[in-house]
């Protein structure tokens, strides 16, 4: 029989969102035994046992990536610990840009440096994903870039990215790294570019991080042609958890038995669907 493990986010990496992250976990985990595997939930200790043949990653703490790193030269492990330190926003800045994937100008700086010139521009904090509003915020001219980068110095985080804006409506995906799972949110009464197209580009971030199971964020510009403006790793899926569950334990089982790459496209498998 198959055995996986679940290792759940962190509290201090999910705050506001502990019981969504965890939902997502539980609800694959159940999809999980539906197909016959063992599951066992819990903290990346788990990760080591000697009958796991697969592990389902949310965690985010070094301690918690050194014990992924571990397993993963012996099972398969999604996502990676490599591919979620590839989510920390310097990396994922560097390896997007070196991949070609449409991503706005961005520069990491330290949050003691002189800013002046960027706006308009998000600044975002520069070492891990957002965990709270306040991780990112939109400065539209200089004195209000200074302000947002003294703000984050005075919290002591040490580095922050500066992202161009992009005018144009912003859509929210969620995916899987094979194409048979992909989710477009929008409020507008139809997609403002084509749901393939959107996929492509997700999954060319996807691939570019390393990652398994990610959500992000699109926006389409006035020329139609999707930017990527964010990128992470294993999100709560609040909006399509019942059907992510079903498509990432499929996922994690095919892993399971063939531990090569996986490939896949988007083709016509993505769907796009209305807020609200």
């Amino acid at each position: 029989m198959t055995t996986i493990v679940g290792i759940f986010r962190e509290p201090a990496f999910s705050p506001g969102r502990v019981g969504d992250d965890a939902a997502i976990l539980e609800q694959t985990a159940a999809a999980l035994r539906v197909r016959g595997a063992t599951v066992r939930l819990g903290e990346a200790s788990l990760a080591l046992g000697d009958d796991v043949d697969g592990v389902l990653a949310m965690c985010q703490t070094d301690a918690a990536l050194a014990v992924l790193d571990r397993a993963a030269t012996r099972v398969p492990v999604l996502n990676s610990a490599a591919a979620i330190r590839n989510c920390f926003r310097a990396e994922t800045v560097r390896l997007l840009g070196a991949a070609g994937v449409p991503f706005p100008p961005t520069s990491v700086i330290a949050s003691d440096a002189a800013a002046g010139g960027a706006a308009p521009c998000w600044v975002k904090r520069g070492d891990v994903h957002a965990m709270q509003a306040d991780d990112v915020v939109f400065a539209a001219d200089d004195a209000a870039l200074a302000h947002a980068v003294a703000a984050f110095r005075a919290r002591g985080i040490a580095r922050v990215a500066l992202q161009a804006h992009v005018a144009g409506p912003v859509l929210k995906f969620y995916g899987t790294a094979d194409g048979r799972f992909f989710r477009a949110y929008t409020d507008l009464p139809e997609a403002p570019a084509p749901i393939a197209r959107l996929g492509e580009i997700a999954c060319a971030a996807a691939r570019a991080l390393g990652l398994d199971v990610f959500g992000g964020d699109l926006v389409v510009p006035a020329d139609g042609h999707p930017v990527l403006i964010d990128v992470n790793d294993w999100p709560s899926f609040a909006r399509c958890r019942d059907e992510a569950a079903e498509a990432i334990a499929d996922h994690v089982l095919a892993r399971v038995a063939d531990a090569g790459t996986v490939t896949g496209g988007i083709a016509d498998r993505g769907t796009l669907s209305h807020a609200g």
